[in-house]
This record gives C-alpha cells, structure tokens and sequence, in this order.
C-alpha cells in the first residue's frame, strides 16, 4: 500500500540534498515500500522533485521504458498545450539586485495563495536549486520548469534575476506570464549588495568553506577584510554591464512590442504610496486573481523585513560610496546615454 501522504515529506525531505546517490537512495527506499502499480507514477513525480534523479534499474528495464522521438514530441506538445491554455496567474518578477523583488514576490504569494516557483530548474522548491550550486548561472527559464509549474493548476510567482530577450518574451506569451520589473538607482543597488555580502561572510564564515562561499557570490573568500573602494570596485567590475543590460533589455523589447510589463522603481512605486502601487499591480495580474486591498495591506507591511532579506528601505545609500567609484560608474555607462534613459538607475 502507498502512503500518499508520507510522499510530500519525503520530496520536501530530499529536494534539498546535493549528493545525488543519496537522492536515489531515499527516493528508491520509498518506491520499494509502495505499491508497485504506483511505483511508475511516482518515479515520475520524483523526477520532476529533483532534476538529477533517475531510479536505479537495469538497462534491460530501462530500455523497455524508452519513448521514441515521435513519442518524445507529443508528450511536449500536450504539455505546452496544457500549460498555454491553462487560466491561472503566472507572476514573473524579474529584477535588480536589492530592489525589494523579494519583499514584493512574499507579498504576491500570500495574496495569491499560490506556491513560488523556480524558472530556471526542475524543481518543486524554489530554494533547492540554490542549494545545488546554481547560483552562479544566468537565471535564464528553462521550458521543463515552464511547463512543469504552468500546469500546476494554481498559479505561480517566480522570482529572477533575468534580462529580456525577443525568446523570453515569446516564452513569456506562450505561457500567459505578467513580467513585473523591479528596478533601483545603481549606487544604492551596490551598497545594499555590498552590505549583503559583508554580512555573508561575518554570520557564515564559520561554516561555509571558501567553495561554498565562492559559488555563492564568485567574491573573494576576504571580501569583508577589503577596504570600501576595493570592494565597490569589484562590485562595479561584476555587476555593472549586467545592470544596464537588464534594463536596456527590458526596455528595448517593450519599445519593440515584445513585451508589456509592469515596471516597478524601488524610489518612486515601493517607497511611495502603497495603494497606488497595489492598484497597478492587480490591474497588471488582474482582478480576478489579486485582491488590491489585501496587496496594499500586504506591501504596507513592514513585519516580514527579515524574512525577505528587506535591507534597509530607504532611498539614497549610494551617496556614501567612493567618487572614484562613481566616476568609474558614469564613465562606463556615458555611451549608452544616447541610447536610452537610464535617469532613473542613475541619477535618481
């Protein structure tokens, strides 16, 4: 007999574990003590529970259990079918870094009553691809997740660091996704993720070893020990060509009616007022899915700071930052001026 409840203890239990043997092992123990005319069914469940499982099985079996490329192809096709036509709300907030994106998704979850949701893996858990080692990686969609999460038959809020392109934007139609941008002034984005990263390594230095801490933020396992201008340096080295991109992406493909999404300025809509930011974004989602009342009470909210790794809310940090700094900040963006209005992720 399968015990169908134990089976969502298992997936949250494994979901996060990095040795890939020991997955197997768990997922397999589990199959071997279910009834066997499930044993199929939830093998595929646990494969979609974690990208790097596979039962143990002889080639034997396994070759039995092949589809071919036709077989391949439809499964797709009835996918992206169920998913396109599926009437639920897809929330995508693509954002800068230390834009309040976290603060703004907890509030559309709980407002939406719908689960997070992980684009760029196959996962059920939004936090275990993280802990698999896939920070580093361009948080771009992967069409397994999109057909996996657009299926789910609730909704979803998916939460990225992603720039825009013509193929995101088709995804993004394909499979009814509203795009929320979440943006901030650079310099105050920098000190916010510099104080991050100097916090990192204060509360987990005593744990986490110099690969660990690498594959989390690629900085120098001293990175707390350096002085202002070095660390700010290295910040502007890394992030700023991704931060104009993003926002030029995003920009350009809306001018080119890609793609229309909800833009949201940390200074102007999250820090101004509540209710009209909630309004537009429940117009965006829609009515009949996001209850603008309880968003605005939701984002007026200041208890789950720590939950979301709120920093400081506040405007205007990135004064403090070294003029070197800056003057490296304005010099590497000057060409792109004429191009677009960076105003507000520069001046503002």
């Amino acid at each position: 007999m399968t015990n169908w409840p134990a089976l969502a203890d298992v997936i949250r239990n494994v979901s996060y574990l990095t040795d890939v043997e020991q997955v197997r092992e768990q997922f397999d123990a589990f199959l071997l003590q279910s009834d066997p005319a499930d044993a199929f069914a939830i093998a595929g469940i646990f494969s979609l529970a974690h990208p790097f499982y596979v039962p143990k099985m002889n080639d034997e079996v396994a070759s039995s259990l092949a589809i071919t490329m036709p077989e391949f192809g439809e499964a797709i096709m009835r996918a992206r079918l169920a998913a396109s036509r599926a009437r639920q709300p897809n929330v995508l907030v693509a954002c800068f870094p230390k834009s309040a994106s976290t603060f703004i998704t907890n509030c559309l979850l709980s407002v939406l009553d719908v689960r997070g949701a992980s684009l760029m893996a196959s996962s059920f858990s939004t936090q275990a691809p993280y802990s698999m080692g896939i920070t580093l990686r361009e948080q771009e969609t992967d069409e397994l997740a999109l057909l996996k999460h657009g299926s789910n038959g609730g909704g979803y809020v998916a939460q990225h660091h992603v720039r825009c392109t013509p193929y995101l934007c088709q995804q993004l139609e394909l499979y009814n996704i509203r795009p929320i941008i979440t943006y901030r002034n650079i310099e105050d984005s920098l000190v916010s993720l510099d104080d991050m990263y100097c916090r990192a390594r204060e509360t987990d230095e005593s744990w986490r070893d110099t690969y660990a801490m690498y594959f989390s933020d690629a900085m120098p396992h001293n990175y707390r020990q350096l002085d202002a201008e070095t660390r700010f340096m290295l910040l502007v080295d890394r992030q700023l060509a991704w931060y104009v991109q993003f926002y030029m992406s995003w920009k350009r493909c809306e001018e080119m009616g890609l793609v229309k999404p909800c833009w949201v300025s940390y200074e102007r809509d999250f820090l101004g007022d509540k209710r009209v930011l909630a309004e537009r974004i429940a117009n965006f989602i829609g009515p009949d899915f996001v209850d603008m009342e309880k968003l605005t009470d939701k984002l007026s909210e200041r208890k789950a700071v720590g939950e979301s790794r709120f920093n400081k809310g506040v405007s205007g940090r990135g004064k403090g930052i070294p003029e070197s700094v800056k003057r490296r900040i304005r010099q590497s963006l000057e060409p792109y001026r004429a191009e677009c209005d960076l105003s507000e992720i520069l001046d503002g």
